[in-house]
């Protein structure tokens, strides 16, 4: 436990200390937080206007733009500069936000309000693309984009607790309009980091204008190839529809909070804000959690047990609707949720081929709106027929028959998906793939090959072509340069890539001076899984140098001979 302690510790540190780093991920904690805020916020105005009916329509109105234009837009965005981009997103929130926050203020017409309802959402479609492409340009080292992911996780529950309880509070004694106003306040402020950052690294992170060339495919051929390749594969198919079933529950908790606050609960306007506070609190308890997922195996059971967890909590609120018990259970929802969905999107990074992997969550990122407005509907149906309790209950049915449809085929995917835990453990120890996020090192762990040599074997001979990359479980190698011994190698090495990285032949001969386990890994995915990650990139720069500068080892830790 004070190991974690201090890991937990030197994150915060190592990030902290990243001025660039931390403006980012404020930035981004304040934007995650008002668009929260904003979300139960014109929940509420919408439900006092038109009850249900008027709850449902806001959450179509904002949604069904961003169904249909966020693909492009996203795709659009990353094809710019990110730290602009960034910027342009968090000023057009500014804007937009300002502008519902005037029409409510000022009394405008109900149709105003609607029609300017989708700008915000179509706005934040600017902003995370970009926040994800920026964190690789401002990291230093491959421990800070560690820790920037890390707190990513964090800062996203944390914004769940936070925001809901600040707008709930802002609704409770300001009003509507001053709640949208605090939220794009907050903006501002993001606003205002983004611009500084951008000041400072936009000409690191890429040109002003478009990436493409005049071979590019265009945006329309970029996203029909992923949604076909990815709806192609039953596997991927089917855990599609169950990570989207997430995001139904989250559009079914959204609108639930506000008819249980002004409803059955009579907690007043913030009430919303407070029950989203709550499952925001189970969503800081799941980081925890969580954690233990990486490698585990099998994930259908937990899977399962998550999903009937969250929607059995939602049911008993019914039960028992006391304001007290409603907030413990949601938080109980909130940390079920997020279990659950770790366990689909770590399934689906097992079972997808590596080249399909980026479609599928391209794919996915397109399904999350509209699972928020399926889950709208269901709920409101409900309620609708049969009141609010039955709202409640209406998830706990359709996650039923859900896992009754898909058991037996989400076993079988499970279990012939391959968790190489041998392989993990061996790749996380090598610092060319230390910067890789565990689902994707737990994906290219399952394309290694392994290669037993007996001693005396020549794995690679310099001044030959290089096509593999090596990873040693196991024995002893000697590193050569004509007649010089450079180095001897072992367990935790690696070797390969600098005739991989700079497309040259290999600088030195590997020979096994004791019987050897390898793990070949080919060298286009090598250098296709290295040359797609910034940092990674950044760390085999610093390797290969070494190799070549300094002599340094094979898997750039300490010692002496280059790698081959």
């Amino acid at each position: 436990m004070r190991e974690r302690i201090r890991t937990v510790l030197d994150v915060f540190a190592s990030a902290f200390r990243n001025p660039d780093l931390r403006a980012v991920g404020i930035a981004y904690a304040l934007f995650v937080t008002s668009e929260l805020g904003l979300w139960i916020t014109l929940l509420v105005w919408a439900y006092g206007r038109g009850g249900g009916t008027g709850g449902l329509l806001i959450v179509l109105v904002q949604l069904l733009p961003s169904i249909v234009l966020a693909p492009l837009i996203g795709a659009a965005a990353d094809r710019w500069n990110p730290a602009w981009t960034l910027v342009a997103g968090y000023g057009l929130l500014v804007v937009t936000m300002g502008a519902v926050a005037a029409a409510i203020g000022l009394g405008a017409p109900t149709g105003v309000v609607y029609a300017l309802a989708p700008l915000p959402c179509l706005a934040m479609c600017l902003t995370r693309p970009p926040q994800s492409a920026l964190f690789p340009s401002v990291v230093r080292t491959a421990d800070e984009l560690t820790a920037a992911n890390v707190m990513t996780g964090w800062t996203e529950g944390a914004a769940a607790l936070v925001g809901p309880a600040l707008v709930g509070t802002v609704l409770t004694w300001g009003g509507i309009a001053t709640a949208v106003a605090t939220m794009a306040a907050l903006d501002v402020v993001s606003l205002v980091l983004a611009f500084r950052v951008a000041r400072s690294v936009g000409a690191r992170t890429g040109t002003a204008g478009l990436h493409g060339t005049e071979s590019d495919p265009g945006l329309l051929a970029d996203a029909r190839t992923n949604l076909v390749s990815t709806l192609l594969d039953p596997q991927i198919r089917m855990l599609l529809v169950l990570t989207t079933f997430f995001f139904v529950l989250v559009g079914a908790l959204d609108y639930l909070s506000v008819v249980l606050a002004l409803g059955l609960l009579h907690m007043g306007p913030g009430g919303a804000g407070y029950l989203n506070s709550a499952i925001g609190v189970g969503q800081l308890l799941a980081a925890f959690v969580t954690a233990f997922l990486v490698g585990r195996h099998p994930l259908a059971r937990t899977l399962t047990l998550s999903l009937l967890g969250a929607v059995t909590a939602l049911a008993l609120v019914a039960v028992e609707p006391r304001v007290g018990v409603a907030l413990v259970l949601f938080s109980v929802v909130g940390l079920s949720m997020a279990v659950y969905n770790t366990a689909s999107k770590t399934l689906m990074q097992r079972v997808a081929p590596p080249d399909a992997i980026a479609g599928a969550f391209s794919v996915l990122e397109s399904l999350m709106d509209l699972g928020v407005a399926l889950g709208t509907v269901l709920v409101y149906v409900g309620y609708s027929v049969a009141g609010p309790r039955a709202a409640l209950i209406t998830p706990a049915v359709a996650a039923v028959v859900l896992l009754v449809l898909v058991w037996r085929r989400l076993r079988q995917i499970d279990e012939t998906a391959d968790v190489p835990q041998v392989e993990i453990r061996l790749l996380r120890s090598i610092r060319l793939f230390a910067p890789l996020p565990a689902p994707s090192l737990e994906a290219l762990a399952r394309e290694l090959e392994p290669v037993r040599v007996p001693a005396g074997t020549r794995v690679i001979v310099e001044g030959e072509p290089g096509d593999r990359y090596y990873a040693v479980a196991d024995g002893e190698l000697d590193v050569t340069r004509g007649d010089e011994l450079l180095q001897r190698i072992g367990r935790g090495d690696g070797f390969g890539e600098i005739a991989l990285i700079r497309d040259v032949p290999r600088t030195a001969t590997v020979t096994a001076c004791s019987d050897a386990l390898l793990y070949g890994l080919d060298g286009a995915l090598f250098v296709e899984t290295v040359m797609g990650n910034p940092a990674a990139v950044r760390a085999a720069g610093e390797v290969v140098d070494g190799h070549l500068g300094t002599h340094g080892p094979a898997d750039g830790s300490a010692g002496p001979g280059p790698d081959a």
